[in-house]
């Protein structure tokens, strides 16, 4: 093996056993962890649980049946008897395997959204923060303008826009996280930039474009790694909220979000409709909350004790 390489790996490996002893003293954090790993293994293995077809499909007489109750489906030229866990909506479609479905687009939102909004804003703050300048001005005044418009506002206007898909929906969240990123590489960056290893490598000829990429960006990515994993959650719950306003994925697809929105003309005599959808967001977006707060404390050499 090549000895550079050696050198690099085993400094790899001795940095993330410092990392993750760190953070596995915050005991929530670890358990967050592990819930979202859970919820991604759900949602990339949901075709396996549950047919996408059986969970789209409608089956009115088993409709608003409790959790635990059965019911015979027609499915796939048979009946079938099946087993609904968390009970069955007004359309008599299974709730967990809708659930387990919302969780794949739910996670795809959450991911693809943040890296997004990381690619374009890590580009503009990185240009603000080391050119300066006219470029500094220009960004950062158009940064202001987008922060001064309330982001599930500016979501909403941009859905309403450009029409209802998944698509619009990405680019409506992206660009709703996009000033924040903005503001966090560009502080990052004024901070670094004037340190003496970056003035020596400027010394030897590296040009801005390696000087940002090979010296910089490596020690500004605490910061940007803390504010995506508080930015997944966030997008998952502004994905459901736009949903259950009808302007995101509409039914019969699965989406946390539109089967709360379902669940409201039943609150009454079925709230198992809710509660499932409801606290499902709930517990996701707090696990990503509580994994952001522990990584900022693995992270951040001020905070760690």
């Amino acid at each position: 093996m090549n000895p550079n390489l050696q050198r690099f790996l085993k400094r790899s490996a001795r940095n993330f056993g410092q990392f993750w002893r760190q953070l596995s003293r915050n005991k929530l954090a670890v358990v967050s962890l592990a819930m979202v790993i859970a919820f991604g293994l759900v949602a990339i293995f949901a075709d396996l649980l549950y047919e996408y077809d059986f969970v789209t499909s409608n089956s009115l007489e088993n409709a608003l049946l409790k959790p635990g109750e059965s019911g015979i489906v027609y499915y796939q030229e048979k009946d079938i008897e099946h087993t609904y866990i968390l009970g069955s909506d007004n359309y008599g479609r299974d709730i967990l395997g809708r659930l387990v479905h919302g969780a794949r687009v739910s996670m795809i939102i959450g991911f693809a959204t943040v890296a997004i909004a990381i690619l374009i804003g890590g580009v503009l703050g990185a240009i603000a923060g080391y050119k300066g300048g006219l470029f500094d001005t220009l960004i950062m005044r158009a940064t202001d303008i987008l922060l001064s418009i309330p982001t599930i506002l500016l979501a909403i206007a941009i859905v309403a826009a450009l029409g209802n898909s998944f698509f619009n929906l990405l680019i409506a969240i992206a660009t709703s996280m996009i000033p924040g990123y903005i503001r966090i590489v560009r502080a990052s960056i004024i901070q670094v930039k004037d340190q003496e290893f970056v003035e020596a490598a400027r010394c030897i000829g590296a040009g801005d474009l390696r000087i940002v990429l090979r010296h910089i960006l490596p020690n500004i990515t605490s910061p940007i790694i803390v504010q995506a994993t508080l930015n997944v959650g966030s997008a998952i719950n502004w994905a459901a909220s736009l949903s259950f306003l009808g302007l995101g994925i509409l039914p019969p697809k699965p989406e946390w979000g539109n089967m709360l929105s379902e669940a409201r003309e039943f609150i009454q005599y079925a709230p198992h409709l809710l509660f499932a959808p409801g606290i499902t967001i709930l517990l996701t977006v707090l696990a990503y909350n509580l994994i952001g707060d522990g990584l900022r404390d693995a992270l951040d050499p001020k905070l760690k004790r």
